[in-house]
């Protein structure tokens, strides 16, 4: 058998040019055609880059194009495919021709590269023509008409065609590869990459594609989507848009994954016969616009809750506006109301001074008739059921006397049980719950029980008189929260002192109403003060109330009353009262011993708006042996005092004009030496006012009360 050639010998011998670079373009080999053509020797060139061995003509740049030849070269690399130059002009110089001189030329070449067995270009086998002579002809066939030479007009054609498609070609491959879309083919069922564009390889990571399948290319796309919709493009001939789809791409060789997000079209390539030959893939990068959505889709998602979240701060903050706004608006209803209260119950008290006076003087001069003395007696218990109705009247505008003491409630409501049993009857069951370490409060102990025998008499005829009672007491701090619900209330420690039962309770209207005086839901007898005196004794106490009812729900009274942090003057349950009397009893008869051998009376500035009232009560001063000057308005007194001197100065706290109090201090001021007289419904506090040594005298009053104060001042006055 004949020994077959080897591949160097085939090189070496064959007729057609050929040159042999390594992968950086570096002259490797050439054969003797090659070496013929170029009129050029091997060692000349060898070791070069080929454009550098065949440098530009500096003379005539226009004639050689090694752009154009690096292109193809670099195609053929990166694409691991034959690229041809059907035409490229490049001149060169010839060693052989003596001057070294240029020849410009035409050649066409092609360009093939050689893998290893992992795929990988080693090296660029150039196979070279000479195609000048073809170059000279006239590329236009119409001007060569019917001549002598068929030939030469034929090759013109020829060579004016392959410029025409090179340069087509050309802009086609500047056109693929700058296009801003990722662009690919895949050749057949396997999905082989045949082209890729520069957008294709930066977004998959620059790697080495062509030649290989899909899978082998880009391994990560195994479980993900991709694969399948080729499988299945191709199967059917239908083109697949996909829109916003989600990639994983390892576009680092040692890193993992990055996500990423396309849009693409995958058309399949059909051919004549209806055959599918490949896929045709474009699209676009969007990773950035789906981030960007997706962040502006977070904000907007972040202010939407943003704005849920106020709208409900907004909900809450309105919905306790309206809860502080109603219970401000109820607390000045109240507050209006007690005030209206106090000042029917002053006048009520200058009427019952007026009749009670008249009807003390009247005894005087009664004699023995006793059907008179009986009508009298009749008259005065109705002055003092009266008077008993404006202290009530008092009561509800937190303007009665109070005699407040420092009050453990453990030991006040064990005492209470006993008597609440007993007043509430077998049918209500009554149940204590005292907190261990009750704080103290400071109040007056028998409005408080008052007070709680009310709301347990409530309670009572609320659940008609069977059900459960539930007293409580325990320490409870609002802090500044808590106290901003309620525009009346000031933060700090408070005794919640509750009474609570499961009675038919109140609906929101009558709740609403519930401490106004003289409202009530009971039967007439009653007079509705009961709750309205409950809230005008705890407010006075410094404390409030708070109520919680619904009908069929029974209803709970929340007594807030504040805790005593101790001080001077406290005294323990059962002390006060016969302090103050052993007090009193001593101080009358000091002064009494002190005023003996003295029957000189005062002289009195009393001040009073209404005319019968002032006359009585001059009468009765007059009677017992005082000087007195009747004054009907602060203005005129103050004349007065400036005119003359008195010892006392008596006047009623509501007048018409200037008040009492502001006529006491403005008299205390200029007049230091006149003892100061308040005639009130209620207790007056002296140091609250700014009025050293004032005195109250309470209505209504009756004579013996005038002379006790009077023979007090009157003693006190003759010791200084």
């Amino acid at each position: 058998m004949p020994q077959r050639p080897s591949f160097e010998s085939l090189f070496r011998l064959s007729p057609n040019a050929y040159v042999l670079l390594d992968p950086q373009l570096f002259i490797m080999d050439a054969n003797a055609a090659y070496l013929g053509l170029t009129g050029r020797s091997l060692e000349a060139i060898r070791g070069r880059r080929l454009h550098e061995a065949f440098a530009v003509d500096p003379q005539c740049p226009d004639t050689t194009h090694v752009r154009a030849l690096l292109d193809s070269l670099e195609r053929a690399v990166s694409r691991k495919s034959i690229d041809t130059l059907p035409v490229i002009r490049y001149s060169i110089s010839r060693e052989d021709s003596g001057a070294n001189e240029r020849q410009d030329r035409y050649w066409s070449a092609t360009h093939t590269p050689m893998l290893d067995e992992s795929g990988e270009v080693i090296a660029i086998l150039q196979h070279t023509m000479d195609i000048t002579e073809l170059q000279g002809a006239t590329p236009s066939v119409s001007q060569y008409g019917v001549g002598p030479q068929p030939v030469q007009q034929l090759e013109g054609a020829v060579m004016w065609r392959a410029r025409a498609l090179q340069d087509e070609g050309n802009r086609m491959r500047m056109l693929f590869a700058q296009a801003p879309g990722f662009i690919c083919f895949l050749r057949g069922p396997n999905h082989v990459f045949e082209l890729v564009n520069d957008a294709y390889l930066q977004l998959t990571g620059n790697r080495q594609l062509i030649g290989k399948t899909v899978r082998e290319g880009l391994p990560e796309l195994e479980n993900q989507a991709f694969l399948g919709l080729l499988d299945q493009v191709y199967a059917t001939g239908e083109a697949y848009v996909g829109k916003r789809m989600r990639a994983l791409l390892q576009r680092q060789p040692d890193a993992e994954p990055e996500e990423v997000f396309i849009d693409f079209i995958y058309q399949p390539i059909i051919e004549s016969d209806g055959r599918v030959s490949g896929i045709f893939v474009q699209g676009s990068d969007v990773t950035e616009q789906q981030r960007s959505q997706q962040e502006l889709q977070g904000y907007r998602d972040r202010l939407e809750e943003l704005v849920r979240e106020r709208t409900r701060e907004l909900s809450q903050s309105e919905a306790e506006r309206r809860t502080a706004e109603a219970a401000l608006a109820h607390s000045q209803r109240l507050e209006a109301v007690g005030k209206l209260t106090g000042g029917i119950a002053h006048d009520f008290n200058n009427m019952l001074q007026i009749i009670g006076g008249n009807l003390q003087l009247l005894r005087r001069s009664l004699g023995q008739d006793e059907t008179a003395m009986r009508r009298l007696e009749s008259a005065v218990n109705g002055v003092e059921k009266g008077a008993q109705l404006a202290r009530q009247l008092l009561a509800v505008a937190s303007r009665q006397p109070l005699q407040p003491q420092q009050i453990h409630l453990d030991g006040m409501l064990e005492e209470m049980r006993g008597l609440l049993r007993g007043s509430l009857g077998s049918g209500i069951h009554l149940e204590l719950v005292i907190e261990p370490d009750l704080w103290p409060v400071f109040v007056d102990i028998g409005n408080l029980q008052t007070v709680l025998f009310n709301l347990a008499f409530n309670a009572r005829d609320a659940m008609d008189g069977s059900g459960r009672l539930l007293l409580r007491a325990q320490n409870h701090s609002l802090d500044v929260a808590g106290a901003a619900a309620r525009s009346d209330v000031e933060p700090g420690d408070y005794v919640l002192l509750s009474v609570v039962d499961d009675g038919a309770g109140m609906s929101s209207e009558v709740r609403a109403h519930a401490f106004e005086p003289y409202f009530t839901t009971r039967h007439q007898s009653n007079s509705g003060l009961g709750l309205s005196m409950v809230y005008g004794f705890v407010r006075q106490s410094g404390g409030f109330v708070v109520l919680e009812s619904e009908e069929r729900g029974g209803t709970s009274v929340h007594l807030y009353l504040p805790r005593d942090h101790g001080g001077a003057g406290r005294v323990e349950p059962g002390q006060a009262k016969a302090k103050e009397s052993a007090t009193a009893r001593v101080s009358v008869e000091t002064m009494a011993v002190q005023a003996e051998g003295s029957s000189a009376g005062l002289r009195i500035l009393f001040v009073e708006d209404d005319p019968t009232l002032r006359m009585l009560t001059g009468e009765v001063m007059d009677e017992l042996g005082h000087q007195v000057t009747l004054i009907e308005s602060a203005e005129a007194a103050l004349e007065e005092l400036q005119k003359h001197s008195f010892d006392v100065l008596l006047t009623d706290v509501g007048l018409a004009g200037m008040s009492g109090l502001e006529l006491a201090r403005q008299a205390q001021e200029r007049y230091p030496q006149v003892d100061l007289v308040i005639a009130s419904g209620y207790p007056v506090d002296a140091v609250q006012e700014g009025l050293k040594g004032l005195r109250t005298m309470l209505k209504p009053y009756d004579i013996h009360q005038v002379r006790t104060l009077l023979e007090n001042l009157q003693a006190e006055r003759a010791s200084r």
